[in-house]
């Protein structure tokens, strides 16, 4: 393109240039946007049409909200089906939802599909009074959207954040005077407050919620009259005021600093007054106002600037003036166009006699295109002024600016021309552009239809590129864009996207859904598979939900899922395969408090290790829980094993009764024979205890042999012959018990009455070793002789009677048991050694 024809659509205001460039030739050409509200979302988004109830027509006016993309290509239409109220105003909330507001007050929201998001009602006050203007707007520097109305009885309200659950409507003070419509006004938002500017008659007054001050503009002359519209620039909070005697005033949203004051000589209200672009700075003011007005159909646009210049242009199409960043839409029937200023990259290279360094440099390729020696010329005049790298970073700037891809590329090829002349550079800064301009040259085309202008894209960042593809379903081209340009999880966002809009939209049965999803994305974690099968739940397509479940690898997102789908059953499968025995426990907890008792064991009894784990749980913290969940698993075992435990610490008589006959039912109840025997014998133990409490204070709790013996030890016999005969104690284990207590308390002659009484059954080495034990060497002696020779050579060996274990040994003719008193004399005794070996001899 020639640097004369791009300076065609150039037009200076004051000392800045304006541009007009053509975006696109409108689809919906028939459209007579007068007869609708029109708003479109910033950044080149969706444009949304509601009929004006306000317009005269005839038939009945359309009951639907029409979406459409920057060319005019019809995307959805939203059925409002209203009946007895009114579209007041629209706009578009922080995150691209589509705010509807009705005369009654009501606030809808919708996704740009038509898909209702949310709807709020009004207090009865408003309902009553009816809407009659509102106004939607930023607040929180941007992060929420809200709305302001104005109602019949010339009262404000609003609501800062339309997003919050049940927003409510606050009111603001009362303007003195007002009873007619105000001549305008205008929101003023704040960090933490709402403020309104209202122009009642020649009078301006600031509202919020408790107080109404009035306000003059500085510098502003008194006789303008009253000020018939306003328009807040939300980012700087600066406004612009238009008064009904023509005068346009544009200073601070506090009217205390005027930045300029222009005479349009018309005194007609205008149909819409617009900035056009953002402040940099304070410094470099270069917002311009657009002021609209419709005369019979001829269309008058009037642009100043901040140097009160202006410019004047006719169109016979209704139009609609929108704000960007860095200039305005002007939305016609015909065509959609984009009014900005001209980038300072762009005048330096291009500006008529330009002698910035990238304005050579862009001619010098020219030049070595056309191979005229001039390109040296040019090249040599930036070299000397050493702005070779300037020179290229201008015209890199430049194609940025452009929206024009033949101008973007004889940029760029300036730019890599010179880039041929640098020592060391970095191309990063080159490729990224040109990346860049590769995807807005995409997004901009036609069918894309999304106007973004690289200012436009350095505030909405690609991230917000990426949702809006999504949003619109242009999974085709977000997926390609995101994998191009190597954005961080963007594939994740987009495949996730992509597949939560199969589940809803798709008729096909779940199980090519989920093999559709699954052979598109793999077996991976680049997307949730938890999040997309939350999504056909919700859908209530359960089925569909389990079976993406089952692709999804992180058991911290997948079990989760199955229980809040109450499938339990799926949910413990997948945490036991897991191994993570924290994520058991949790569906452990969930199904107890959500199953019934029934399932809840039912369940448990199918999975091993979650009873196991279960039953650990409950040792810890609840032993009731833990018998009744033994008893439910039918483990009498381990039910009769924590009674046993707990009998530990029991410390009254009855209870131990009571978790003894308890152990006995249990050990009953699993056919273990011997040891519910034994347990009846330890009750029937206890019970005789508690007898002879009386007796012998100190008998609970003993064993039946301990029992026997501490009677004997306190020479209650006939009561240790009643216990020997009521446990059907044998007479040998009785005998051992009672020669061993008998000698515990040194009562030797019950004991050799007991040893007289009868045949001894356990012999009477007992005997001899009791009184060993016992330290009485006499009464052994008693007792040796009735024992064999063998016995009898080593109890004398232990009472070191070694002379009388050699006797016994010799005459029992043994050499082993000589032998035997040997080892145990060793060397000491001389004189009894020889005599034992002397018996050796003998024998």
């Amino acid at each position: 393109m020639e640097p004369e024809n791009l300076r065609e659509n150039w037009e200076l205001l004051g000392d800045v240039f304006y541009e007009i460039t053509e975006v696109y030739e409108m689809e919906w050409a028939d459209k007579v946007l007068k007869n609708y509200k029109l708003v479109m979302a910033p950044y080149g988004g969706m444009v949304a049409l509601a009929w004006d109830s306000k317009q005269l027509t005839r038939g009945q006016p359309k009951r639907f909200i029409e979406i459409y993309n920057g060319a005019g290509v019809l995307l959805n239409e939203i059925a409002t089906q209203y009946e007895r109220i009114t579209v007041v105003n629209m706009g578009w909330s922080n995150n691209e939802d589509l705010i509807v507001v009705t005369d009654i007050g009501s606030i809808y929201m919708y996704d740009f599909d038509g898909t209702p998001l949310s709807q709020s009602s009004a207090t009865s006050e408003i309902q009553d009074s009816r809407v009659i203007e509102a106004k939607v707007f930023p607040t929180y520097g941007g992060t929420k959207t809200g709305v302001a109305l104005l109602t019949g009885s010339y009262r404000f309200y609003f609501n800062s954040d339309v997003s919050e659950d049940n927003p409510q409507y606050k009111l603001m003070a009362d303007v003195p005077g007002l009873d007619n419509p105000p001549s305008s006004w205008a929101v003023l938002p704040h960090d933490r407050s709402i403020e309104i500017l209202v122009s009642n008659n020649n009078k301006l007054y600031l509202i919020d919620r408790g107080s109404c001050s009035p306000k003059y503009p500085q510098r502003m002359m008194q006789s303008t009259g009253a000020v018939i519209e306003m328009s807040v620039l939300y980012k700087t909070l600066d406004i612009a005021l238009f008064s009904e005697n023509g005068f346009l005033w544009v200073g601070s949203s506090d009217l205390q600093c005027m930045y300029t004051e222009f005479d349009t000589c018309v005194t007609n209200r205008p149909s819409q007054l617009s900035w056009c672009g953002t402040y940099d700075s304070m410094i470099d003011m270069s917002a311009a106002i657009i002021l609209v007005w419709d005369a019979l159909n001829q269309y008058q646009v009037v642009g100043v600037g901040v140097e009160a210049e202006s410019s004047i242009h006719y169109t016979d199409s209704s139009i609609c003036v929108c704000h960007e960043i860095d200039g305005a839409r002007i939305i016609s029937s015909k065509s959609h166009e984009l009014i900005r200023r001209v980038p300072q990259a762009m005048v330096d290279v291009f500006r008529v006699g330009s002698s910035q360094s990238g304005a050579l440099l862009y001619d010098a390729q020219r030049e070595f295109d056309q191979s005229s020696h001039k390109a040296n010329d040019y090249m040599q005049e930036i070299v000397e002024r050493d702005d070779i790298e300037l020179a290229v970073n201008q015209c890199i700037s430049a194609a940025a600016c452009s929206t024009k891809p033949k101008l973007q590329k004889a940029l760029l090829r300036a730019a890599s021309y010179g880039k041929c002349f640098l020592a060391n550079d970095s191309p990063e800064h080159f490729v990224d552009m040109c990346k860049t301009l590769r995807v807005l040259n995409e997004v901009q085309s036609f069918r894309i239809g999304i106007p973004l202008t690289y200012q436009q894209l350095h505030s909405f960042t690609i991230k917000g590129l990426i949702k809006r593809l999504v949003r619109m379903r242009l999974y085709y081209l977000a997926l390609p864009i995101v994998e191009y340009l190597k954005i961080p999880e963007g594939q994740q966002m987009v495949l996730s996207h992509w597949a939560m809009d199969k589940v809803k939209r798709s008729k096909e049965s779940d199980e090519a859904i989920a093999d559709a999803i699954f052979k598109r994305v793999g077996p991976s974690d680049s997307i949730s598979y938890a999040s997309v099968a939350n999504e056909a739940k919700n859908y209530g397509r359960t089925e569909l939900a389990i079976k993406l479940l089952d692709y999804e690898p992180r058991s911290a997102e997948q079990v989760p899922a199955l229980m809040r789908m109450s499938r339990f059953t799926n949910a413990i499968e997948k945490a036991i395969e897991s191994g993570d025995m924290d994520l058991v426990h949790t569906v452990i907890v969930t199904m107890e408090s959500k199953q019934t008792p029934r399932d809840f064991i039912n369940t448990l009894k199918d999975y091993p290790v979650a009873s196991a784990w279960y039953a650990k749980w409950c040792s810890l913290t609840d032993s009731q829980k833990l018998h009744d969940h033994f008893y439910t698993q039918d483990n009498f075992e381990a039910s009769a094993l924590l009674s046993i435990k707990e009998l530990e610490h029991s410390m009254m008589l009855d209870a131990k009764i009571k978790l003894l006959e308890s152990i006995n039912r249990h050990f009953t109840d699993g056919s273990k024979e011997l040891e519910s025997r034994l347990t009846k014998e330890q009750i029937a133990l206890l019970r005789r205890q508690m007898a002879l409490q009386v007796k012998v204070a100190d008998i609970i709790g003993l064993n039946l042999n301990e029992t026997i013996s501490i009677l004997v030890q306190r020479a209650l016999l006939a009561d240790a012959e009643n216990v020997r005969k009521e446990f059907k104690i044998s007479d040998k284990k009785f005998w051992w018990v009672k020669v061993r207590a008998l000698a515990q308390t040194r009562n030797w002659p019950e004991l050799e009455k007991f040893a007289k009484s009868k045949k001894s059954p356990i012999g009477y080495s007992p005997f001899v070793m009791a009184c060993i034990d016992n330290n009485n060497k006499a009464e052994a002696i008693r007792y040796i002789e009735r024992v064999s020779k063998e016995e009898q050579v080593e109890f004398y060996i232990d009472l070191n009677m070694p002379e009388k274990a050699a006797e016994i040994a010799k005459s029992a003719k043994s050499i082993d048991l000589l032998d035997n008193v040997l080892n145990a004399i060793g060397s000491q005794n001389t004189v009894l050694t020889e005599t034992i070996n002397s018996f050796k001899n003998g024998l």
